[in-house]
């Protein structure tokens, strides 16, 4: 739930921010491809960062070196203005949370295309971190000599992620010149696929 919310919040800032500044609907794609670029290219720095700070300060040292970039980028927040997105119908400024809830319960269960791109989701994000926490127990199990380096496995991982991102866009125009319509869906299940080879 917690990485459901914090992309999809950041999404949705960006779509209305990029609207706000009347930028051409074309440039969301390409940001939102840029964007997976660059977190994984920061996940890869983050994996080698952790392992260099778990190297010198032991298991604790990850977990100080994040807690001394939450307070960083508290401050670099702290003057941001707010974007509270796009209103529709309705001025949610003076209803209670309980009635906005429900007012997104009720669309979300009279859209069935709602609902199944959130099991989509949920299914997919549960198979997601069920690896997530996994990976690192069954490769201690496995007791290799010296110990795993999981910070350079995890940005190896985070590699995989980004040659991803990198592949698909190319890979959805040429899928375009043969299917039109369903060109995101064939890109997204080959790329799935030539990771699973």
């Amino acid at each position: 739930v917690s990485t459901n919310l914090l992309f999809s919040a950041f999404e949705s800032w960006m779509t209305t921010e990029h609207r706000r500044r009347g930028f051409p609907e074309e440039w969301l794609q390409r940001t939102y491809s840029e964007m997976s670029i660059g977190n994984g290219a920061m996940a890869i720095l983050a994996g080698i960062v952790a392992q260099v700070l778990e190297d010198y300060f032991g298991h604790i040292g990850p977990f100080q070196g994040a807690i001394a970039l939450t307070v960083l980028a508290l401050v670099l927040v702290l003057g941001w203005e707010e974007n509270y997105g796009e209103e529709h119908k309705g001025d949610h400024s003076t209803s209670s949370l309980y009635s906005q809830f429900m007012d997104g319960w009720r669309t979300t269960i009279s859209d069935s295309r709602i609902w199944r791109i959130g099991l989509t989701q949920a299914l997919s994000e549960g198979a997601m971190y069920t690896f997530v926490f996994m990976w690192v127990p069954t490769l201690l199990s496995m007791e290799p000599p010296g110990g795993v380096p999981t910070g350079c496995v995890f940005s190896a991982m985070m590699m995989a992620i980004t040659m991803g991102g990198l592949v698909f866009p190319p890979l959805e125009s040429v899928v375009k010149k043969f299917s039109s319509t369903k060109a995101f869906e064939i890109s997204a299940m080959l790329v799935y696929f030539l990771a699973s080879v």
